[in-house]
């Protein structure tokens, strides 16, 4: 019971991470700033892909929350967790900025950023111990399925209509 709780507690404190960076995304109505540095966008185009991927993170967060579809959800959503460790791995490995120069003060200014890799540790683990997340929708729809009683047109040889004449 413990087990299955936890998990369901870290999907959806995962699941809202990626909703609320989502909505921010939205709301600002820009690309990622990651994206703005490393491409020269027009003004429309940021926009457009702001709003495109604050859109994609909200949907693959609200479907790790309740945890519908995870066998495509949790993958996407280390994926794109895993990117954004990737994009900050100075912060990950020199949090405090102590040895490592040369990388983008802005970004770069503090060490909230290690927490990147303890978020796409926790997607890894969701994917792992998917057969234990007992509550999430997935399951649930799996369990009323076996348990469901078969109706009358389920039976093999029934068609649910009268029997032809032989």
């Amino acid at each position: 019971m413990a087990q299955s709780l936890s998990l369901l507690f870290l999907r959806v404190a995962a699941g809202f991470l990626l909703v609320w960076f989502g909505l921010d995304k939205i709301v600002a109505g820009h690309a990622p700033l990651a994206v703005q540095r490393s491409v020269d966008l027009e003004a429309t185009l940021a926009t457009a892909i702001g709003l495109a991927t604050g859109a994609g993170e909200v949907v693959i967060g609200g479907l790790c929350v309740v945890g519908l579809w995870r066998k495509v959800a949790l993958p996407l959503q280390a994926l794109i967790n895993g990117s954004t460790a990737a994009m900050v791995w100075w912060a990950i490995v020199d949090p405090f900025g102590w040895y490592i120069t040369g990388v983008d003060r802005i970004v770069f200014n503090s060490h909230v950023f290690y927490s990147t890799i303890i978020t796409f540790a926790a997607c890894v683990l969701l994917i792992t111990f998917q057969r234990e997340d007992v509550w999430s929708l997935d399951a649930l729809i799996s369990r009323r399925a076996r348990t469901r009683p078969p109706r009358n047109d389920d039976r093999p040889g029934e068609s649910g209509s009268a029997p032809a004449d032989p």
